[in-house]
């Protein structure tokens, strides 16, 4: 898993030598396996003759590396380095060969004392292949997963932080079962803490970003970025930053000319993060969008409408709706207060041209 990237920092402790500091950033969104990819690389440079130290043991304090070993410091958290080390980091680097390794969420700021270095390595976290997600899967699992499994993995988009919590979820609600070797989908769900997380990922996006993608929600699994500017009442170009922001969170990725959600689930994740009566009136107002106030309508108020449309009486509206003529008047008033007319000769014209 993310081999390629364990190999550039390899590379990066060869050529450490004493003279000058080298630093490398590891960056990628949440769940992109920044922890793990620290950890497994502390442990291959303990293999050589070199002394490894994890964060937690040195961002106030440097430890004393063995004599001719290279100093290899990890920190998932950049917050927590003293920004008096960064002097005396320089200043040991002229005896001592030194690698900093540090953490960063894909467009998070830097934390005072812990600015980017001038020269540091970059080392970005991509989403895992295909064949890699399976092999993470067959090992978080147990056994090989089936194709209904693969698919629901879509939610994780390719992180294998979210990948482990996924896993993780499946287990403890029993939604999978092992049989032969073979990951079997017993529930086409998500586990709850798998849910709570998408949530979570959702609420630390910028407000323009949520609410973009909120509102992408209830389009469609895949949305166009003119339909939704259209619903945003924006141009195109003003969305780039929350597509950039989206994407880089993992829920939405990008698939010829459209944008999708990783999976249905994510989709629907996200819209339950809207109050319900929100996503009626933005899926009405898709179904008729030449029509100012068609959103404001209930979804009996709609039906109705759409009966008037194809010329209807009130008697045979309320025996289609199940409902008294005395009913189906009143929701008429509604309908022509709503939408600024006057009678259902107006509201038939209206609809017709809007579906024309």
């Amino acid at each position: 898993m993310h081999d390629g990237e364990h190999r550039l920092l390899r590379e990066l402790l060869d050529r450490a030598r004493p003279g000058s500091l080298t630093v490398a950033v590891v960056e990628g969104p949440p769940g992109s396996g920044k922890t793990r990819l620290l950890r497994r690389f502390a442990d291959r440079a303990r293999q050589r003759p070199a002394t490894a130290v994890l964060d937690a043991d040195w961002p106030g304090d440097l430890p004393c590396p063995a004599p001719a070993a290279t100093l290899v410091l990890t920190c998932e958290h950049p917050q927590w380095i003293d920004p008096r080390v960064w002097p005396a980091l320089d200043t040991l680097a002229r005896t001592t060969a030194v690698l900093v390794v540090l953490a960063r969420r894909t467009g998070a700021d830097w934390p005072p004392g812990a600015a980017a270095r001038p020269g540091a390595h970059r080392v970005t976290l991509g989403p895992l292949p295909a064949d890699a997600v399976t092999e993470l899967l067959t090992e978080l699992l147990g056994g090989r997963p089936e194709p209904a499994v693969v698919a629901l993995a879509g939610v994780a988009a390719g992180l294998p932080g979210a990948l482990d919590d996924l896993a993780t979820g499946l287990l403890e609600e029993r939604l999978v079962t092992v049989e032969d070797g073979r990951a079997v989908l017993l529930a086409p769900r998500l586990p709850a803490r798998t849910r709570a997380r998408l949530a979570q990922r959702l609420t630390a996006l910028s407000a323009p970003t949520r609410r973009a993608l909120q509102v992408a929600s209830t389009i469609g699994p895949a949305f166009g970025l003119l339909e939704l500017a259209r619903v945003l009442g924006c141009g195109t170009a003003a969305l780039l930053p929350a597509v950039d922001e989206a994407m880089a969170s993992g829920l939405v990725t990008g698939a010829g000319d459209v944008l999708m959600f990783g999976h249905e689930l994510v989709r629907e994740v996200v819209e339950a993060s809207l109050p319900r009566p929100v996503v009626v009136a933005l899926r009405g107002e898709r179904a008729h969008p030449g029509v100012p106030g068609w959103g404001a309508l209930t979804e009996q108020e709609r039906e109705i409408a759409r009966l008037v449309g194809r010329a209807l009486t009130n008697q045979q509206i309320a025996r289609r709706i199940g409902r008294s003529p005395h009913t189906v008047n009143y929701h008429l008033r509604q309908i022509f207060r709503k939408l600024g007319i006057a009678s259902r000769v107006e509201l038939a014209s209206l609809y017709r041209a809007s579906t024309s």
